[in-house]
């Protein structure tokens, strides 16, 4: 507690009172200004310091909020447009889980939409969340959990979810076991007796659907076929919409950022 304003008062007294003449003025008056000095200086410094400490509280909450929804937005959005099911789960963490007001709720869904349909990629977020949250261990594998029950709420784990969250764990610093038991909660994988040591690599293998024990031609086998699959032009010639092309784009990117990251990093010596 502070003492400050209780003291300074308390001197106050104890010279006036002892000016006076007041029998034991210096003690008196020690006591009572030491007494007012703490009412009407301390208490409302405490009050103030507690003030603060709500404030920040609520600025924290609502940070973390935001970082929710965007993420949880893009994640629904990666396998393709967001379904009544996604939709669904974002309304149960507004109401149920963070307990929103009708006017926070709209907040959020401008958070959600925003983020849904910007060209930013999903790693722009997470690092964004990680570099205020990242040392918040518990506010990390929150975020984590919630990125999976996004992905789980229709049901299914995309490959293009599991590549995001993959993606995630690496960003996050979660290690392929907190991942897993994580993941289990959710699709109720059945354990491995040995469970692989996370790589970086990862994510590349998952977006071109291999695995780090396949050969270098198998690894290339995949590329060229979802290169011609996910081709912008010939999306474009199938008559897809705008938003089809441009998300074909964004696959291609990564399916040649994917292909070039393992072939870098099997090459000898």
């Amino acid at each position: 507690m502070e003492i400050r304003g209780k003291l300074l008062a308390g001197i106050i007294g104890m010279v006036a009172l002892d000016l006076l003449g007041v029998p034991l003025g210096a003690l008196w008056g020690f006591l009572l200004g030491s007494a007012l000095g703490h009412i009407f200086f301390d208490r409302r410094r405490d009050f103030d310091a507690s003030e603060r400490e709500f404030r920040d509280y609520q600025r924290r909450q609502g940070a973390f909020i935001y970082h929710v929804f965007s993420l949880c937005a893009k994640m629904a959005k990666s396998d393709g447009p967001v379904n009544r099911s996604e939709v669904n789960f974002m309304e149960r963490l507004i109401r149920q889980q963070f307990r929103l007001t009708d006017r926070a709720r709209q907040d959020v869904i401008r958070v959600w939409k925003a983020a849904k349909d910007s060209d930013a990629p999903f790693e722009q977020y997470a690092r964004l969340f990680y570099h205020e949250f990242g040392r918040e261990r518990h506010q990390v594998l929150n975020m984590m959990d919630l990125l999976f029950a996004t992905a789980a709420a229709d049901g299914g784990l995309h490959p293009r979810e599991e590549e995001l969250l993959l993606r995630a764990a690496g960003l996050f610093h979660i290690s392929r076991m907190q991942y897993d038991r994580i993941k289990f909660r959710y699709y109720q994988a059945p354990p491995t007796q040995e469970r692989p040591r996370w790589s970086p690599l990862d994510p590349y293998y998952t977006i071109l659907g291999v695995s780090p024990a396949d050969s270098l031609e198998v690894v290339k086998q995949k590329f060229r076929k979802l290169a011609m699959q996910w081709h912008p032009d010939k999306v474009l010639a199938r008559g897809a919409s705008q938003e089809a092309v441009r998300h074909a784009k964004e696959k291609f990117q990564q399916i040649n950022e994917a292909y070039e990251k393992i072939v870098e990093a099997r090459k000898p010596g």
